[in-house]
């Protein structure tokens, strides 16, 4: 769906806060997946659906901010903070964590992520903004032609420059020509007076006075050299931001009086302008990290100027880290297409390692986003990055002291202004609305979730819930166009299952539509996936495969349910988790289906009067319990702090309810720690704590649980860490009260312990299938092939929490016993039942 820009004032102009909406549409029969969390307060979706029923679904919900007026082609720019997440530093993944352990976390993730998910030296990158449309893509080239005509003009007739090609001479070097003497505009004006297009109504002495100007800002920049000595990054920021606003005076100029119209060749172009803050902590932003230049999309009739005021992540098109090089400048790299990191040098690294940080702040408040660009600057040298769902690809380095390589980056430039929407990165399905969850990673499903009302009656008058993820798929499959992927097919079994047993209505989702989002390219209904983004360029993804691709997924679906953090009590949370685990029960006896991701954003709750129901939802990650091999993505699967031991050590055995159930136990303590309630966990922010460990480190999070769980005496240790109201300066009536909320989180201890000695010390399993110990003894053939865990990643880790003793006895592995789909089975009714009676306890006496 396109939109039309709102007219823009005059741009020096201020960047105000965001403004906050959405439209989305569901293709029609296809696929889709990913899970939910909700706002108290529902966004604002207009969304139409179409399902393999075909039947039309239009779905809209109140305005939180004003809206803009619609329009009817793509975009021209982005309004400042079209969409975003909402309470986005209150996410899972910061909660348990201090500040600077979550800055340590994030930072060894980019290191890791640059060297395991990065591919740089990719010059065809660059072509992936060139305009689709064939008039378009020969306006930009045309355009292109004359701004590197105009720069090299001014280059050579400047003072500095003449020295440098002398000096270039006197030493036997060929000095660098440029690609014309003259800034003749005859050649564009011959191709834009063809299309009909005017120029603006600025006179040539005016806009030669702006563009010497620009000039004059940024030409150290492009007559850098070896013998300028190392640069400070701070000194290299207006040169930047200067460049940056010399070509957007002149797209201004000669493409400015171009108007939204039916062709895609007349579609509006865009200026992208600098902030003018650099350095700076960006609005949005859920840390510290301080982003050093942004540029933001404006109409292409916009003031030129720096954007003042403050930088929104919402709003910015591309992030670019400067980078001081902490050597002599040196020559672009001449390295093979698709190098791998580790031929990259120091700096290089360390710059898109601060990309990939901002850009993660960047999916978490744009929910339109698919991929994004990103660009790195080291003096002289620049790279463009694209960052998709898959991994990201670098172009090669564009020298600015040279003119193939200022060409190389006007090009690009000047194809961002001018390509669709979409190759931009956007969404042009969706429209403006707040995130009710927002993308929490940089690489993975990016799941997005939105809340809205029917338009149209189908049977479901209350509100509805609009998942938006890229779901890893089977390629194969996605060409089929089959409707049964993924968690369509999953849910389409699962409610046909509560049509045959009313009992569990409620406690899983229902699914109303879903389906593979398709895009329109160039005039071609394509499916969105990374493959479509990046086309033959997918080889040179680290974890390219070619069997699956992600893919982008829409699912509307009912109820809309709760967080859990929104209980009242443990009494509340006991029913919630015993409905949801019931039901996870009932889809595994009766569909097949493991669910294979309990966490706290998995299990909601919905609320009638003063009762109220647990839901088990996202079922995005679950498999087919028949499957021989749980298939696996090149994400991790699951939610670190609630993770099994054998999910967190990738053990070789198919994962079984017991890991869930484990999940549970886990996902208890936690909430009995940092506390059930908003109100309790106002309380715990800053808590220190040993579940800290949880959720730093996949080999501290296995120590950790596997210490904690070898005995009663152990877990007694972490249950000490259970959240205690004040008590201290009370009157007599809150005393009471917070006695009353003391014995509940006792209550919850005593369930926690029954738990434990369920799942890793039943009395009804056999011997081996008790305990917390792994094998560690690497020297031994495997007894069981295909049942030992894979543990020599993390023996170093794990040997010294049991004594020199037990580790002497024949291995046995009590994580991997459990797998025993008889034991699994035994156990996991075991759990549901404890809850159940629990939970029975708890009804009958409210």
């Amino acid at each position: 769906m396109a939109r039309k820009a709102k007219s823009t004032k005059p741009a020096g102009a201020t960047s105000k806060a965001p403004k906050k909406r959405l439209h989305s549409e569901l293709e029609n029969d296809d696929p889709n997946q990913q899970q939910t969390i909700l706002p108290p307060e529902p966004c604002t979706p207009t969304k139409q659906t179409g399902g393999r029923s075909g039947a039309e679904v239009e779905y809209s919900a109140k305005k939180t901010r004003k809206r803009t007026s619609a329009p009817t082609t793509a975009p021209a720019l982005r309004s400042p903070g079209l969409l975003s997440r909402s309470s986005h530093a209150n996410t899972l993944s910061s909660r348990g964590l201090p500040p600077k352990a979550q800055k340590v976390i994030r930072e060894n993730e980019a290191d890791h992520q640059v060297e395991n998910m990065l591919c740089a030296n990719i010059p065809e990158i660059l072509q992936q903004a060139r305009p689709h449309d064939e008039a378009r893509s020969e306006l930009a080239i045309a355009t292109s032609e004359y701004i590197c005509a105009d720069l090299e003009w001014r280059i050579s007739k400047d003072p500095n420059q003449r020295v440098l090609r002398l000096r270039k001479r006197a030493k036997g070097k060929q000095p660098d020509t440029a690609t014309s003497t003259t800034n003749d505009d005859s050649k564009l004006a011959a191709l834009l007076s063809s299309m009909g297009i005017a120029a603006a109504n600025e006179s040539s002495a005016e806009l030669e006075g702006k563009l010497a100007a620009e000039f004059s800002e940024f030409q150290p920049w492009v007559f850098l050299s070896a013998s300028s000595g190392k640069q400070n990054e701070r000194q290299s920021y207006p040169w930047i931001q200067h460049f940056h606003l010399y070509i957007a005076h002149l797209i201004r100029h000669y493409l400015g009086s171009v108007q939204y119209g039916e062709s895609p060749a007349t579609a509006s172009p865009r200026l992208l302008l600098p902030y003018k803050r650099t350095d700076t902590k960006y609005k949005g932003s859920d840390d510290d990290t301080r982003a050093d230049i942004g540029l933001v999309s404006r109409s292409v009739g916009a003031n030129v100027a720096m954007v003042d005021g403050s930088a929104y992540y919402n709003e910015v098109f591309a992030v670019t880290e400067v980078k001081a090089s902490s050597g002599p400048s040196r020559a672009a790299s001449t390295a093979d297409s698709g190098i791998d990191t580790s031929q990259l040098d120091g700096d290089t690294k360390q710059a898109f390692k601060q990309l990939f940080l901002y850009s993660r702040q960047v999916f978490a408040e744009q929910p339109d986003r698919r991929f994004m660009w990103g660009i790195t600057i080291c003096d002289n040298h620049i790279r463009a990055c694209v960052l998709t769902s898959s991994g990201a690809l670098a172009s090669h380095e564009m020298d600015i002291t040279t003119a193939k390589g200022r060409c190389d980056y006007i090009r690009l430039l000047v194809n961002w202004c001018l390509c669709d929407w979409h190759q931009l990165g956007f969404d042009p399905s969706v429209r403006y609305c707040e995130a009710c969850m927002a993308a929490d990673h940089l690489f993975g499903r990016h799941t997005r979730c939105f809340v809205a009302t029917p338009k149209q009656s189908t049977g479901n008058q209350g509100k509805v819930l609009i998942k938006d993820s890229w779901s890893y798929l089977g390629r194969h499959q996605i060409q089929e166009r089959s409707g049964e992927l993924g968690e369509i097919a999953f849910l389409t079994k699962i409610n046909q299952m509560v049509d045959e047993h009313p009992e569990f209505a409620g406690t899983v989702p229902r699914l109303e539509d879903g389906g593979i989002v398709r895009l329109d390219v160039n005039g071609h209904l394509a499916i969105d996936s990374v493959e479509t983004v990046l086309g033959d360029l997918c080889r040179h993804l680290p974890k390219h495969s070619s069997d699956y691709a992600y893919t982008h997924v829409r699912l509307a679906m009912t109820p809309v349910g709760t967080r859990l953090r929104e209980l009242r009590s443990v009494a509340e949370l006991v029913v919630v988790i015993s409905d949801a685990l019931q039901a996870h029960k009932a889809v595994l006896d009766h569909c097949q289906i493991l669910h294979r991701d309990i966490s706290e954003n998995n299990i909601m709750f919905t609320r009638s009067g003063n009762k109220v129901c647990g839901m088990l939802i996202d079922f995005d990650n679950a498999v087919d319990a028949n499957a021989a091999r749980n298939r696996s993505g090149p994400v991790c699967t699951g939610t670190l702090p609630f993770m099994s031991v054998n999910n967190l050590r990738k053990a070789k055995v198919a994962r079984t309810a017991v890991d869930d159930m484990e999940s549970v136990l886990y996902l208890l303590i936690w909430l009995g720690v940092w506390g059930i309630t908003t109100e309790h966990r106002k309380q715990t922010h800053d808590k220190e704590t040993q579940l800290i460990e949880w959720n730093m480190d996949v080999g501290m999070a296995i120590r950790n649980k596997r210490l904690t769980m070898s005995s009663e005496s152990n877990l007694k240790d972490l249950l000490n860490d259970f959240y205690t109201p004040p008590m201290s300066g009370l009157g007599s009536t809150l005393q009471a009260e917070n006695n009353g909320i003391i014995a509940d989180y006792e209550d919850l201890k005593r369930i926690i312990k029954a738990m434990r000695k369920a799942i890793f010390d039943n009395p009804n399993v056999p011997g081996n299938a008790k305990g917390t110990t792994i094998r560690v003894d690497t020297t031994k053939a495997p007894v069981k092939t295909g049942r030992r865990a894979n543990v020599s990643a993390i023996k170093q880790a794990l040997d010294p929490i049991f004594s020199d003793e037990e580790n002497e006895r024949e291995p046995v592995d009590s994580f991997e016993e459990r797998a025993d789909p008889e034991v699994a089975r035994g156990i996991h009714g075991d759990v549901v039942g404890l809850l159940r009676a629990c939970a029975d306890q708890i009804r009958s006496t409210s």
